[in-house]
């Protein structure tokens, strides 16, 4: 199982394509490589919470982005200036 990619979420459009935009172009300056780490770490984040014991790996993944999608609209609806991970690593 694959963590979906940044690119992928662009190319789905959408909510999907505006966040990739916003996480890979404006908070990390255009740097696709430090955005798609920074968005497999934070979805590794919720994988590892207790309400994915018991599902499938599939499911465990699947609903992990999910809910690091929905952080992130959040963030964004905040209209955060910053990648959540580049606020862990300077906090």
């Amino acid at each position: 199982m694959i963590v979906r990619s940044l690119s992928a979420l662009h190319d789905a459009g959408g909510d999907e394509e505006r966040l990739a935009n916003q996480f890979a172009v404006r908070w990390h300056g255009s740097d696709w490589v430090l955005a798609e780490d920074h968005w497999e770490r934070l979805v590794s984040k919720f994988l590892r919470t207790k309400e994915m014991e018991g599902l499938t790996a599939k499911d465990a993944l699947r609903d992990s982005e999910q809910r690091a999608l929905n952080f992130l609209m959040v963030h964004l609806g905040l209209q955060r200036s910053t990648c959540p991970m580049c606020r862990l690593t300077f906090d």
